[in-house]
């Protein structure tokens, strides 16, 4: 009888073991909430906020003309966008009007690449250079040339640009007599 009582009670145990372990497997999960709405609200600001700039471009550029700005050394474009529009902040604009021109680094520019800048009609002045005649001597480059007459020779791809049907695609042996058309100001 000892024995049946005590094989009752492990049963018993064994049985309320179980009982309460399927219940404590049942739980229902618990639903934490997280802050996903703040993480969506933020793109949808941000996408906003380039929204009203794209606008505001698009009403601007009904009263605006394309000028080319001449990058100089030591130019970076916070430093464009401050001269020309007196914002340092429109450097984005000037970045994405030339982005294939400068490429994926806003920070890297170089000196007598063109860019393009949108100003206001009333506001724009027309880009007009002043040009003289030089006509090349024995063994000069376009490099050796921009040195002497620009005191800076990077600015060889200026004339290369003011006279590429000139030199058409010989660069490296330009002929001595050929009559180049130089700017008196590389700036305006």
């Amino acid at each position: 009888m000892r024995r049946f009582r005590f094989l009752l009670t492990i049963a018993t145990i064994t049985f309320i073991f179980v009982a309460c372990a399927k219940q404590a497997v049942v739980e229902e999960p618990v639903v934490t909430e997280k802050p996903q709405v703040e993480k969506q609200a933020q793109p949808v600001v941000e996408q906003k906020v380039e929204k009203i700039e794209d606008a505001l471009t698009a009403v601007a550029e009904e009263d605006t003309i394309e000028i080319f700005y001449m990058v100089k050394p030591n130019d970076w474009l916070s430093k464009i966008a401050q001269n020309e529009y007196g914002d340092k902040s429109k450097w984005k604009l000037i970045y994405k009007w030339n982005k294939k021109k400068i490429g994926n680094n806003p920070n890297l520019i170089f000196p007598y690449h063109e860019f393009l800048l949108k100003k206001e009609k009333e506001n724009a002045n027309p880009l007009k250079y002043e040009f003289y005649e030089y006509t090349v001597k024995k063994n000069e480059t376009l490099w050796s040339i921009a040195g002497q007459e620009y005191q800076n020779n990077y600015a060889w791809i200026v004339i290369l640009r003011d006279n590429a049907t000139v030199l058409g695609s010989e660069l490296d042996n330009i002929v001595p007599g050929t009559v180049l058309k130089l700017r008196t100001k590389l700036y305006n």
